[in-house]
């Protein structure tokens, strides 16, 4: 007797094609059956000799060889009908591996779709960023302007003024025709030095517009800025000619906010003192020179 085999089902998709190819074997496996099964069949049938009267030997071999073939013509009819439930459940198998297919598209669509979002955030995020930098220089800006009001300059009797001086000639010691005092720097390059290195706020300024310049580079960089609390009126004729030219503005005030040590250093020097020129060095230092 030949036994039914039993098929699990199928537990996944990804499984469809290696079952597929199961059941294919199968069937061809039953179908060399069926056909042994008919060649033993038509062999039984043609060995049957022909009935003589008195050998009931070979009556009684002939009934049996009817009941072997009614038998195995029995089994023939159970393998094709397992064959047609193995047909079925490839048909099965083939539609749960077409919509298995068609799930994983759909699954690749959607994580496309998540790259490119995902993508687009980062671009976002990244613009964000640059707008929070840019605002956090604003607020740096003000809370400098801030502290600048709330901690004004010592008056000067005369209005500060920076003259202009070239660096390969010396020095001349300006005679007063007042008392008072009067503010420069050393050089253009100590100016440069000191704007470079922020501790020097240049400005320019036309109405309520303002610019700050700055170095970068080496060369002068002009940014607007809200005009400012405070500042050291320069005179134009001072004021080195890359920061005039960078500006391009005309009828321009000059002026700096100076460091707080410098601040002090000059409050120090001129007390008790009728007037003289206040000069500031390229590392900060401020000297009175009588």
């Amino acid at each position: 007797m030949i036994r039914r085999r039993r098929h699990a089902r199928f537990l996944s998709a990804s499984a469809a094609g290696s079952d597929t190819d199961t059941l294919q074997t199968d069937v061809m496996r039953f179908m060399s059956i069926i056909g042994l099964c008919l060649m033993a069949v038509f062999a039984l049938v043609q060995g049957i000799p022909v009935q003589e009267p008195g050998k009931q030997a070979q009556a009684a071999q002939a009934a049996r060889i009817r009941q072997e073939i009614q038998a195995q013509q029995q089994q023939l009819l159970e393998l094709q009908a397992e064959l047609l439930v193995l047909e079925s459940e490839k048909d099965r198998a083939q539609q749960r591996l077409t919509a298995s297919k068609k799930h994983l598209e759909q699954v690749r669509q959607t994580l496309a779709d998540i790259e490119q979002a995902s993508e687009q955030k980062e671009q976002d995020l990244a613009e964000l960023r640059g707008r929070l930098l840019n605002s956090q220089r604003q607020l740096d800006l003000s809370r400098r302007e801030i502290e600048a009001l709330k901690n004004p300059p010592r008056q000067i009797t005369a209005k500060p003024v920076i003259e202009k001086q070239s660096p390969a000639v010396p020095s001349v010691k300006p005679v007063p025709t007042r008392q008072g005092f009067t503010l420069r720097f050393a050089s253009d390059a100590a100016l440069d030095r000191l704007v470079t290195a922020d501790s020097v706020s240049l400005y320019g300024m036309v109405d309520q517009q303002a610019w700050r310049l700055s170095m970068a580079a080496g060369r002068p960089v002009v940014t607007q800025v809200p005009f400012p609390g405070w500042f050291h009126e320069m005179s134009a004729t001072t004021v080195p000619a890359h920061y005039i030219d960078s500006l391009g503005q005309s009828g321009v005030v000059w002026g700096v906010q100076l460091p707080a040590a410098t601040k002090t250093a000059i409050a120090s020097l001129t007390r008790g003192q009728q007037g003289g020129v206040l000069v500031i060095r390229s590392d900060g230092q401020v000297i009175l020179e009588e």
